[in-house]
């Protein structure tokens, strides 16, 4: 990822196949679940960019490659985002999923979520 060049300059360079927003698993506790179509689903993992979503034993099969709209709310916080998804795979049980053409509202929601559970996994360890 970081290499030095002979002159000495920093280079870095991006795996485009990554993910490009951190992502966080959410309190069991506390569940996120997004809506598509009329059905509902339980969040694996989420960040600005997407999430993983996990698959249900009666599932319709969600198809890779298809976009979907999509809503749900955002647990610590209470805030309700919408939009549309874009399924990118599917593995071990779960979809893994990109958010598209998200508002910056929106995305900010998902920021401030990603954060907050943060903050609160740090307190859960910290009070062990």
């Amino acid at each position: 990822m970081f290499s030095r060049k002979d002159n000495d300059l920093l280079t870095v360079s991006i795996d485009q196949d990554r993910r490009s927003s951190f992502r966080v698993e959410p309190s069991p506790e506390r569940p996120v679940y997004v809506s598509i179509g009329r059905d509902r689903y339980q969040v694996k993992d989420i960040g600005a960019g997407g999430a993983g979503i996990y698959r249900r034993d009666d599932d319709k099969e969600l198809e890779p490659g298809e976009k979907y709209p999509f809503k749900m709310t955002l647990p610590l916080t209470d805030e309700v985002v919408s939009g549309i998804i874009r399924i990118v795979d599917t593995a071990d049980k779960t979809y893994h999923c990109r958010f598209i053409d998200l508002s910056k509202e929106d995305m900010e929601k998902i920021h401030l979520f990603v954060f907050e559970r943060e903050k609160e996994g740090l307190r859960e360890k910290k009070g062990k």
